[in-house]
């Protein structure tokens, strides 16, 4: 307390205070009350009341890294080559014969499990890159053939009457690009029956993106022409739809119904709701939120989010993963759900 403070403090109080003496049985008389006293009235002592319970510290989580979308996931290299793999290069050696013209014979290098992304983008791929793009009856594309800048070249070459040589790798112009849609259209059927071409890119982004999300086989094969052996590499989705036969067949006189797939010629659009969670939360938490406040959701920071169809009750139609590309949130589907079986 400042000195003109406690004056006037003092000048405020009465000069003489009264006390009564048990023993002589009359008043004791005081004077003025000392700085002390003063300051024990103006501050009583309130260490003996009980404390305010502190609010509780806030949980701390612990920050999970996205996942960039735009850097694919590495391929898982298989030990074994499968029947399957071998079939669909004795298929396509024919298809290169028979209806591209070229006198080759794919055989396979290896096999892995991947996704278009991870098997198209790749820091070997060179500028005369050409990727023929294949659809399932249904419209997706469900299959791609990586081709080399020497196996477009070498395709090109022997169309054009000539003799394929040595090659210097160069970006792809419109007429290279007109040329081998005609001539990779047949490999489509050599590798299935159901397989229809549908264009041929050279941005191995852009080629991923139009492809259906989900697991491939890779499937690297070795292309040998005359002297030469050239690079390719086909990549088939997992579950393959394009396998079904579209027509139907006869069998000890009866017709055996196959279901086609007829497309609408009316653009149909499907509403997807993603899920993560759902939190139930009081109104008393709820209005002491602010900036930096944390709600746990009670589940893994791996759960995968779900894709609703046709509203937040919908049935799932596939799980994803979020992550980013670009600028942008994303979701990559990992696993298709009962609305799109």
């Amino acid at each position: 307390m400042s000195p003109r403070r406690e004056s006037a403090v003092v000048l405020e109080m009465p000069t003489s205070f009264e006390t009564f003496d048990a023993v002589k049985e009359k008043p004791i008389l005081r004077e003025k009350l000392s700085s002390a006293e003063i300051e024990a009235l103006l501050r009583p002592d309130l260490s003996d009341m009980a404390p305010e319970p502190a609010p509780p510290p806030p949980t701390k989580v612990a920050d999970r890294a996205i996942p960039d979308f735009d850097t694919p996931a590495p391929m898982i290299q298989r030990t074994d080559v499968p029947e399957d793999a071998l079939r669909v290069a004795a298929r396509l050696s024919l298809a290169l014969r028979q209806g591209c013209g070229l006198r080759a014979a794919a055989t396979v290098k290896a096999v892995s499990e991947g996704t278009f992304a991870s098997a198209l983008v790749s820091p070997s791929a060179d500028a005369g890159q050409a990727i023929a793009c294949f659809a399932a009856p249904n419209g997706e594309i469900v299959a791609m053939l990586s081709l080399s800048a020497e196996l477009a070249n070498a395709l090109i070459e022997s169309a054009c009457g000539g003799k394929a040589g040595a090659y210097t790798p160069r970006e792809l112009t419109p007429v290279d690009a007109a040329l081998l849609e005609g001539l990779v259209r047949p490999l489509g059927a050599g590798i299935s029956s159901s397989l229809s071409f549908s264009r041929i890119e050279t941005d191995a982004g852009f080629a991923a993106a139009l492809a259906r999300p989900g697991a491939t086989d890779v499937i690297d094969l070795d292309i040998r022409f005359e002297q030469s052996r050239m690079s390719a590499r086909l990549i088939l989705a997992c579950d393959d739809l394009f396998e079904t036969d579209p027509v139907p067949a006869k069998a000890q006189g009866a017709v055996r119904e196959t279901p086609v797939h007829v497309p609408s010629s009316a653009p149909v659009t499907a509403v997807l709701t993603a899920r993560i969670a759902s939190l139930s939360v009081p109104l008393s938490r709820l209005t002491d939120l602010k900036a930096g406040s944390t709600l746990l959701l009670g589940l893994p920071a791996d759960q995968p989010v779900e894709l609703l169809s046709g509203g937040r009750n919908g049935p799932v139609a596939a799980e994803a993963q979020i992550g980013r590309k670009g600028a942008h949130m994303a979701l990559r589907i990992t696993k298709r759900g009962p609305a799109l079986r």
